[in-house]
């Protein structure tokens, strides 16, 4: 796959973009914390990154199938640019710690959020066309893989930028990655796709047909309760390292190790598909996940602690690949667009819920017993694919 001309590029822009993406993400918090001293103001950062995925991806969606799907990406993706652009100018111009507050960063997050919030719809929806059928499954997983590789090594890059060069040069680097993304997706040239012309060019149509098709609708709630049960990674490593006696090197620990177990996950996700089928490996992945989890709640030390979030990462990128590839294959091209964009308020859009309930309970009882409703969450995945799977066996009787 990765020597595939037509997937190649695609699959290194996006790669490079997200990198770029957590290189921002951690440097913005940091800036604003030293600027605003709120953690609050901290949260409105992701909470303009993420606010749009819910807001705009349904209507985005809808673009996707009238539209080009390319052209819509790149217009995304320009967008979102200009946004990291501006802000890494102004940041070099002045020093990140002399903007006048944490505004012109928000703005900015508010900016990326809403071109990332265009650009997945068109994203996911052209990745099938990038690839021939037989090639759906890799194609997915190694899609999952930039986001994974990005989560690693973008914060590990920020922590080295922010002691080295600055917040100011993270912040150019972060929009000069979007080029990447956008030169890439100039070289690819997507197969033609037939789309059944159709009335209804609403929103309604996608979540009409979510609604009377019960099996796309469990492909969602799996992919929710991935993203749900992955929360713990981020918003409860500082307290699980604090509990255990580290300090910020052990969360970045665990982290990069959430992100860097998620690589040979994701790479080896096509092929166990193929051999296992899509949910036999979906309700694994959300087992693992639930292991890890429970590892890091009850871990006595940090080693153990590290190790399930290491499980943690594998059984995510093993579950989100193929709850999505069963969707991608289910799907009547004419919808596309509009059911991944379901699909992307499904997986992202319930951050900011999760973060929030896992951060209250960690404040309440503790991050331990705060982990109990993320295993709750993953083991309910696992049944929910368990189900798929029932489903699928019976259609091929």
């Amino acid at each position: 796959m990765l020597r595939d001309r037509n997937f190649a590029p695609f699959f290194v822009g996006n790669l490079t973009s997200n990198v770029g993406n957590w290189l921002f993400n951690v440097s913005a918090a940091v800036v604003v914390f030293r600027l605003t001293g709120s953690a609050f103001a901290v949260g409105l950062v992701s909470v303009a990154q993420f606010v749009p995925l819910v807001l705009v991806s349904p209507w985005a969606g809808a673009l996707s199938d009238r539209m080009d799907r390319r052209r819509l990406l790149l217009l995304a993706q320009t967008v979102a640019a200009l946004s990291a652009a501006a802000i890494a100018v102004a940041a070099l111009l002045v020093g990140a710690e002399s903007l006048p507050g944490a505004w012109p960063v928000i703005l900015a997050a508010l900016g990326i959020g809403v071109g990332n919030a265009v650009a997945q719809p068109a994203m996911n929806s052209l990745v099938p066309a990038l690839v021939a059928p037989a090639d759906l499954a890799p194609a997915v997983s190694l899609t999952a893989l930039t986001y994974n590789v990005g989560r690693a090594l973008g914060p590990a890059g920020a922590g080295v930028l922010l002691v080295t060069l600055g917040a100011e040069v993270a912040f150019l680097i972060n929009a000069v990655s979007f080029l990447a993304l956008i030169g890439g997706v100039l070289l690819v040239q997507p197969r033609p796709v037939e789309r059944e012309d159709s009335s209804d060019r609403s929103v309604r149509a996608g979540v009409r047909f979510v609604r009377h098709d019960a099996t796309s609708l469990l492909l969602l709630a799996g992919v929710a309760t991935a993203g749900f049960a992955a929360d713990p990674a981020i918003t409860l490593a500082p307290s699980i390292a604090d509990v255990l006696g580290g300090g910020d090197a052990l969360v970045a620990t665990f982290v990069s190790g959430f992100g860097i177990a998620a690589i040979p996950g994701a790479l080896s996700s096509g092929r166990l598909q193929t051999r296992h089928g899509s949910a036999t490996v979906a309700a694994g992945g959300m087992t693992v996940m639930a292991l890890g989890l429970t590892s890091a709640a009850v871990a006595p030390v940090p080693a153990m602690a590290v190790a399930g979030f290491c499980l943690m990462g594998t059984g995510f990128v093993l579950a989100v690949t193929s709850f999505t590839t069963l969707l991608q294959q289910r799907l009547p091209e004419a919808l596309r667009g509009r059911v991944m964009a379901l699909w992307t308020v499904a997986f992202l859009g319930n951050r900011p819920l999760a973060a929030a309930i896992d951060g209250a309970t960690a404040d309440l009882v503790g991050p331990r017993w705060a982990m109990l409703i993320a295993i709750s969450v993953a083991v309910t995945g696992a049944a929910i694919a368990l189900r798929l799977r029932r489903r699928h066996t019976t259609a091929g009787a």
